[in-house]
């Protein structure tokens, strides 16, 4: 049996470079804003019991876990990182939010499930509005 191999068409990039000036500036530069993605895990959560996170939920997206098993999480963005949250209240209480929603989410306690084994993360969602 033959293969045959398909070539795909040719791409130009542009981009712009920065002037010299600039890129003699990086080492003076500090970090300010981490744009890498955490995931905030009930440990994240309890370190953090009863203060409020500030952020824009940015919408839904299913990571896969440890196990291979999609996720439901949240996507947000504070002043000062990206994360994502797939505790199951909070994802639930963010779901129908329109993205770049501003909110605050304070980790409230853990609860034993009464009917499963296991326990249920507690959390206050409140959407935030622009001060008059």
């Amino acid at each position: 049996m033959e293969k045959s191999v398909v070539q795909a068409p040719q791409t130009e990039v542009t981009f712009v470079m920065p002037n010299t000036k600039s890129l003699g500036q990086l080492k003076e530069m500090r970090p300010d804003f981490s744009l890498t993605m955490k995931y905030k895990n009930a440990d994240d959560w309890a370190a953090i019991k009863g203060q409020e996170v500030r952020a824009f939920f940015m919408g839904i997206k299913e990571i896969p876990n440890d196990d291979g098993e999609l996720v439901t999480c949240g996507v947000f963005v504070s002043e000062s990182e990206c994360f994502i949250a797939g505790q199951k209240l909070l994802v639930e209480a963010v779901r129908n939010l329109d993205s770049r929603t501003p909110v605050a989410i304070t980790y409230k306690e853990k609860k034993a499930n009464k009917s499963s084994d296991g326990s249920t993360m507690i959390f206050e969602v409140r959407t935030l509005v622009a001060a008059q």
